[in-house]
């Protein structure tokens, strides 16, 4: 996500009606934000993670989408490999989330019958 479409969806998610109420939510000047939404600057992670939070967008890629702009060639493309490892651990995340439920559900709903050893039940020491 891009700088002017994180300041966008900040305003919109967290209801500020003006840059400038959104720039006293976050603690920066009205100008440094509306640089930073026109892409003709750049503003400090902690900015950029309030920003993130009132979007409802996970701080860490944002954070990593910065730094891989901002990037030489030779770290932009491992800057790429972290934001794919990322994403990729939270889809599996999001995954096992969302599974757990039916599973809990489908072992509750199996009458399997549990399988008692006589030979252990009888052991007399």
């Amino acid at each position: 996500m891009n700088a002017k479409d994180l300041v966008k969806k900040a305003r919109e998610r967290g209801g500020y009606p003006s840059l400038a109420s959104l720039a006293k939510a976050v603690d920066v000047n009205h100008s440094s934000l509306s640089l930073l939404a026109s892409g003709k600057s750049e503003l400090s992670d902690e900015t950029y993670i309030k920003l993130a939070k009132l979007a409802g967008v996970d701080p860490a890629e944002v954070l990593i989408e910065k730094h891989e702009r901002k990037a030489g060639p030779e770290a932009r493309a491992v800057w790429a490999r972290i934001n794919a490892a990322v994403s990729k651990s939270a889809v599996l995340g999001l995954g096992v989330i969302l599974l757990l439920p039916a599973l809990q559900t489908h072992a509750d709903s199996c009458k399997f019958p549990v399988p008692h050893n006589k030979y252990y039940a009888n052991i007399r020491h």
